[in-house]
């Protein structure tokens, strides 16, 4: 009996291997990956303030590109954050592979051929929504922002104050762009189809624009600049939706005939 339970504990015990493995393996890229950012760590930020430098610069003609600080830890606090955001993003393929390898040898080998293009288009997808970001919304955003404060007042923004704003702009931008690889699953298991999207357009272009208002600054630009984008995914989703809803009532037709068959 106890070589029948030891047995059967093993394959848990490889499996908690195996994930220790892949946590280990992860660990180690990001953590690779923040030396290597560390190295460019003011590089990097400055990345982070070009849109800022710009809006400023365009509005407040004595304006300098430094940015102020309260504390003599808020520099390296926010760079060790800046290099950590990095690092995260760029070893972001490595941790979605170990994650793969992790949960690959409990899929079916269709599973497995659907796991790879989703994984891919993942990746492409939040780090196409994170530039999305920085290279088209953050310098409109930013002016208009900073505009508000009139002819008599001057930005004076704090390091933390701008990384925590810009970080969570990234984010967003990143995981909304997401949109239509999360749309493609829940057709893929059924769940929606291209038909019941058309149906409720309506409401998805509301949303949008009620998501655009809640999870951006209070401007219309930027808004506009998260609704718009959100409403063509939606329309793109719409149209993967359309080829993997044909495609799956096609299978489904063409089993149907062996099934009777059977029957018989």
């Amino acid at each position: 009996m106890s070589e029948v339970d030891d047995e059967k504990r093993l394959p848990f015990t490889e499996h908690l291997r195996e994930l220790r493995d892949r946590l280990i393996w992860s660990v180690g890229a990001i953590l690779v990956g923040f030396l290597a950012a560390w190295a460019f760590h003011e590089e990097l930020f400055y990345w982070l303030m070009e849109p800022y430098i710009a809006g400023a610069g365009e509005l407040y003609p004595e304006f300098t590109e430094a940015i102020a600080f309260r504390s003599p830890i808020e520099p390296i606090v926010v760079y060790l954050k800046t290099s950590l955001l990095v690092a995260v993003i760029c070893t972001l393929p490595f941790i979605l592979w170990q994650t793969w390898l992790f949960v690959a040898p409990g899929l079916y080998k269709h599973e497995r051929r659907m796991a790879v293009p989703f994984l891919g288009s993942s990746i492409l997808c939040f780090v196409g929504g994170a530039l999305f970001c920085r290279y088209l919304v953050l310098e409109p955003a930013l002016t208009v922002l900073l505009g508000m404060g009139g002819s008599y007042a001057s930005p004076n923004i704090m390091m933390q104050e701008y990384f925590g704003f810009t970080s969570r702009m990234l984010l967003v931008f990143g995981l909304l762009f997401e949109l239509p690889v999360a749309i493609s699953f829940l057709s893929l298991i059924g769940l929606v189809t291209h038909r019941g999207l058309i149906r409720n357009w309506r409401y998805a272009i509301l949303i949008a624009f009620v998501v655009g208002a809640m999870l951006t600054p209070p401007d219309p630009l930027t808004q506009m600049a998260l609704a718009v984008p959100l409403a063509v995914l939606y329309l793109l989703s719409i149209i993967i939706a359309y080829f993997i809803t044909t495609s799956r009532e096609r299978g489904g037709a063409d089993k149907t005939p062996d099934i009777e068959e059977g029957a018989e």
